[in-house]
């Protein structure tokens, strides 16, 4: 009887369901499924947008804002402030590409994490950082009052920066570069205060870096100049419009041209003639100088050996070098390569470095000098007594050549005489080579060479010719001759 009963349970539980019960089944188990895949795409879709904003606002490299947020900022502010209550400084790292060269990507981004604490710090609680770019940062202050207030923040950040990094067991000081605008005109927007405000950063770099300037309608004409430079500049050299000039330099122990200054000249076919001091920084720090001084180092150098094959020896070349050149791996191995190309004796090529540049970067480029004098060339020390010099490091470099600047040539003559006489005698002591510049009267070259100074150049012998020129100008000078 059991049996029976357990046989019917079986049956009842096992029996054929209808098929209109196995559809609704299924339809519910989708529909359960569906709603759980469209649950779990929302809060996906929420993060994703969530992580999206946190990239639209803020820094990639920083915790800060960054150029967006600054704009929606201003937007809201204006509601309450009227721009003409704002001031914006523009901050710029002094030489951070350097960070990278000696440091790898992850320690210039903790530089710049740290570079971002101090200014959130130095600012609170009138102003907010914004991170806009790599090395440049924005700080924006509302309801300043009176005029002059973003001067006086300005010199607040400065000063607050001269207090040294502590960075992974490094000791690191960082200057900055800082543009202002404040009390603009009432229909200013957000993003031409930024293009004004760095505009004046780079009037503040201009002046010796470290420093801020106050904007005003005049820099905005340079700065399209220098743009209109920097536009053609990357034409020109496929075009050819770049030439070298010389200048002679004097051997005044023999009164016979001693060697040549390489001058880099620029025609352009749109702008005219450009002068060097418009266009050599332009190339600097768009890294066109790179290509460009490979180029002037070649040239000059293969005109020298064409003078040595016409009979003119022996004779030198100086030869003008960016830090940023200096700073590329392969530099000394292209100077290498040219002197052996070319069959030209190392101590015949001369190059020059000028005397801030040095100043700024001497850990990082003095490896390379050493190299450079190891394999025999010479090293000048270009328009020394300009500002920054420091008689005390010129025994500690490896230069061979001092470059008296033509401000010192000027004091021939006057009641300062005494200060280019200190410096002569200076050089004498160190034992480098004297090539005064600049001098255009007899006088002052009469004052040289009973001074004992070695070399001079400048307009009173000869202004910078080109390789024609040159070639014309030894023709006339038959002592040149072996």
């Amino acid at each position: 009887m059991g049996q029976l009963i357990l046989a019917n349970c079986l049956l009842y539980i096992f029996r054929p369901i209808p098929v209109p019960v196995v559809i609704l089944c299924v339809l519910i188990t989708m529909i359960l499924t569906l709603l759980t895949v469209l649950v779990l795409k929302s809060s996906r879709v929420r993060k994703l947008k969530k992580e999206n904003m946190q990239l639209t606002v803020f820094s990639r490299q920083t915790p800060l804002p960054n150029r967006n947020a600054l704009y929606m900022d201003a937007e809201k502010i204006q509601l309450d402030c009227a721009v003409q209550d704002m001031a914006l400084l523009y901050v710029d790292i002094d030489n951070f590409r350097y960070i990278h060269v000696i440091e790898d990507h992850d320690y210039a981004d903790l530089v710049l994490s740290k570079v971002s604490e101090r200014l959130v710090a130095l600012t609170q609680p009138k102003g907010k950082v914004y991170h806009l770019s790599e090395d440049k940062f924005a700080v924006l202050f509302t309801n300043t009052g009176r005029k002059g207030m973003g001067e006086i923040m300005a010199a607040n950040i400065l000063a607050g920066f001269k207090e040294r990094f502590e960075i992974l067991g490094n000791e690191l000081y960082i200057n900055l570069s800082i543009g202002i605008v404040e009390h603009p005109q009432s229909n200013m927007t957000m993003q031409k205060m930024v293009t004004a405000a760095e505009i004046a950063m780079y009037k503040a770099k201009q002046a010796g870096k470290n420093h801020y300037f106050v904007y005003d309608h005049s820099l905005s004409h340079a700065l399209k100049e220098k743009t209109n430079i920097q536009n053609h500049l990357r034409l020109a050299f496929e075009r050819n419009e770049f030439e070298i000039y010389y200048q002679c330099q004097l051997d005044l122990n023999f009164d016979r041209i001693d060697g040549f200054e390489a001058l880099l000249r620029w025609t352009s076919k749109e702008l005219g003639p450009v002068p060097p001091n418009q266009f050599i920084k332009v190339a600097e720090n768009s890294h066109l100088i790179v290509s460009l001084g490979t180029w002037v180092l070649r040239s000059s150098c293969a005109f020298l050996k064409k003078l040595e094959k016409m009979g003119y020896s022996p004779l030198n070349i100086s030869v003008n070098v960016s830090v940023i050149q200096l700073m590329q791996d392969d530099f000394v191995p292209t100077v290498q390569e040219t002197l052996e190309f070319l069959n030209l004796a190392p101590e015949h090529l001369e190059l020059e470095i000028t005397e801030s540049m040095l100043i700024k970067s001497l850990q990082l480029v003095l490896p390379k000098l050493e190299q450079l004098r190891r394999i025999g060339v010479r090293i000048a020390l270009d328009d020394f007594g300009t500002g920054y010099s420091s008689l005390s490091y010129l025994s500690q470099i490896p230069i061979t050549t001092l470059k008296l600047d033509k401000s010192f040539v000027d004091k021939i003559g006057t009641e300062q005489e005494s200060l280019t006489e200190s410096i002569l005698y200076l050089c004498k002591q160190l034992n480098l080579d004297i090539v005064a510049e600049g001098v255009e009267h007899n006088y002052q070259a009469s004052y040289l060479k009973r001074m004992k100074c070695h070399k001079m150049q400048g307009y009173l012998f000869s202004r910078p010719l080109p390789e024609q020129g040159i070639i014309d100008l030894l023709k006339s000078a038959p002592t040149l001759f072996d």
